[in-house]
């Protein structure tokens, strides 16, 4: 019986090993919206742009969609598997029920559970993504408009970045480089200000670390962190300078540029190496990652995005997790 329990033991340890070397992370879908010109036989439910699904690869994790319009039951299971989760960029509302916006807040909801368990449990927004961060802790969308499309730019560093969670491991030659050069690059209507989240009573919850100003001189937060949980946000789209090439809309693809994206992408891997999470047997995990699934190459079509994932009902139905 001793032999069997430490047998056990081990098996749970080389698990949990295997969990914080590899970690896997969670996408979350998107309704259709932005990208339902491209796909007009009207059979898909969500979305997800696989640049994001490229970014967190390179830096060594492993990747499953996450649905939305899911039982709670559902996104628990999806938190108590995965390492961490990404909201992506994009282009949606967050009032829709079932939708990006109320998912997005439920998810929140289970990771701020997550960590008060002192169980270690990332997550990260991008443009939109960092919108619905702060939507899902204030339940309310305090974005403003603020209009900065087809723009790289260097960083604002904010007093005391150098001592934030995101930054204080970073080289010099990193944060000249994210504090010179044009590699953070911005396509977003609607912003987040410290103003704003100051009249809402939550600034005191995120650091801010980054800023910028757009079109007209109405600064707004370019990167944060919550000051509590392992929880990040940018304004502007690492993904794209990697692995996304439409010439017209100005991604910048220097070496600099590649080098900002990848600083953060594996930072944010990093992280999620920090947890121990893990799935519940190999076959489950197998069948929930993205090697499921085909991207549809859509560039040729026009749309911005190289590779599209797109799913049905079907799809969630067949999900192991659901």
């Amino acid at each position: 019986m001793k032999i069997a329990l430490v047998i056990l033991s081990l098996f749970s340890l080389i698990r949990l090993d295997d969990a914080s070397e590899t970690p896997i992370i969670g996408i979350l879908s998107q309704e259709m919206y932005l990208v339902a010109k491209y796909f007009p036989e009207g059979v898909y439910d969500s979305f997800i742009t696989a640049s994001y699904v490229k970014y967190l690869e390179s830096a060594g994790a492993r990747v499953i969609p996450v649905w939305i319009g899911q039982s709670e039951e559902y996104y628990q299971r999806v938190v108590n598997s995965t390492n961490g989760l990404l909201f992506p960029g994009g282009g949606t509302y967050f009032n829709e029920t079932g939708g990006y916006g109320e998912t997005a807040k439920t998810i929140y909801k289970l990771a701020v559970q997550s960590n008060e368990r002192e169980v270690y449990y990332p997550l990260w927004g991008t443009c939109l993504g960092m919108h619905v961060l702060i939507f899902s802790q204030k339940g309310a969308d305090l974005r403003i408009d603020c209009s900065l499309r087809k723009v790289a730019l260097p960083l604002d560093f904010s007093e005391g970045y150098e001592d934030s969670k995101l930054f204080r491991e970073s080289t010099k030659d990193i944060t000249r480089n994210l504090g010179t050069n044009n590699v953070t690059y911005n396509l977003h209507r609607y912003c987040l200000t410290k103003e704003v989240l100051q009249s809402n009573g939550i600034l005191q919850n995120w650091k801010i670390l980054a800023t910028n100003k757009d079109e007209s001189n109405l600064e707004f937060i370019s990167v944060m962190e919550n000051r509590k949980y392992p929880f990040y946000g940018v304004q502007f789209h690492p993904e794209k300078n990697i692995f996304e090439f439409k010439k017209s809309i100005g991604i910048p693809h220097s070496v600099g540029a590649v080098q900002a994206s990848q600083y953060f992408s594996n930072f944010f891997v990093n992280e999620c190496r920090k947890n121990n999470n893990s799935f519940s047997d190999d076959d489950i995990e197998m069948k929930s990652l993205f090697y499921n699934y085909s991207p549809v190459y859509t560039a040729p079509k026009g749309s911005s995005y190289e590779q599209i994932y797109v799913f049905t009902k079907e799809d969630y139905r067949k999900s192991p997790l659901v």
